[in-house]
């Protein structure tokens, strides 16, 4: 068993998705496909089944995802210490993301990074507002991307490096998929996703317009949003800018405008190490306006 196949593994158990995965560890669908046969082979089973347009592990990709995912945890911690014990300091960086927001915001900035720390390990956890403002007042990360909004803890410094619109996700061949821009009214009977991890775009529609579409709730994030739309079980409001894939298109949404910015927060008056000062000033210096 290969690192590399450990490693594309877990990739694929977060994204769900071959060609997401195959993009996150910059390697080619098919080199990806051919690494997890490969590790399939090895531990006697499938590890992942597809279902129309859905990725899900099977029940020996679920009790094998913990310990492939120690594994990766251990080599990583390995290498670390080998350098920390050569006397080689390992610059690190903790980022949050909040619902929906991707990576891409500090991507420029993290490439700044790798110019100036090239062995930097880079890591990102997403999850809710609340619970990402918690992990860094605990310490537990450096910074996170959160939607601008109430709610926030005073103790946060914030910046805000971006602006996103709403776009409506749908198939490629559905009927709205001929327009550039939609509206409110163009939804009228169609069924729209609610998911907690989405952003929220769905829900301030509901509050701004009075509902006049089928609701769905789902579970997951994005990701999993985007193949619940591609089996054809309704429409998402989705920031813009992410990565759909195929068989997926966005129209913006102009009536409501549904904006939302987007904040680099970081805790007010907290030490940092250099690699997240200047993942600050990198952004700061990218900010918009």
């Amino acid at each position: 068993m290969e690192l590399t196949q450990v490693r594309y593994f877990v990739a694929l158990c977060r994204a769900l998705n071959f060609t997401r995965a195959a993009e996150a560890c910059n390697v080619t669908q098919p080199a990806l496909t051919r690494a997890i046969q490969r590790l399939e082979d090895e531990l006697g089973g499938p590890l992942l089944y597809r279902e129309r347009n859905l990725t899900q592990l099977t029940e020996l990709g679920r009790t094998m995802r913990p310990y492939l995912e120690a594994m990766l945890d251990a080599a990583e911690a390995a290498r670390q210490a080998a350098r920390a014990s050569a006397g080689v300091e390992v610059a690190s960086i903790r980022i949050g993301l909040g619902p929906a927001i991707a990576a891409a915001h500090v991507g420029p900035a993290v490439r700044g990074l790798v110019r100036l720390y090239p062995e930097i390990a880079v890591h990102f956890e997403e999850a809710g507002t609340a619970a990402l403002a918690e992990a860094m007042l605990s310490d537990a990360l450096d910074c996170a991307l959160l939607p601008d909004g109430p709610g926030l803890p005073e103790r946060l410094n914030r910046w805000q490096i971006a602006t996103e619109t709403c776009a409506v996700v749908l198939p490629a061949d559905h009927a709205l998929a001929t327009r550039d821009t939609l509206t409110a009214d163009d939804l009228d009977g169609e069924t729209l996703l609610f998911g907690e991890r989405c952003g929220g775009f769905a829900h301030r529609l509901r509050a701004r317009s009075g509902g006049r579409f089928g609701e769905r709730p789902c579970g997951g994030s994005w990701v999993q949003m985007l193949d619940l739309v591609r089996a054809g079980l309704g429409l998402a409001l989705l920031p813009d800018g992410l990565a759909l894939g195929g068989g997926l298109v966005g129209r913006r949404l102009i009536e409501p405008q549904l904006d939302r910015g987007i904040l680099l927060t970081i805790v007010a008056g907290r030490p940092r190490n250099a690699a997240v000062g200047n993942l600050v000033k990198l952004c700061r210096s990218r900010a918009p306006g």
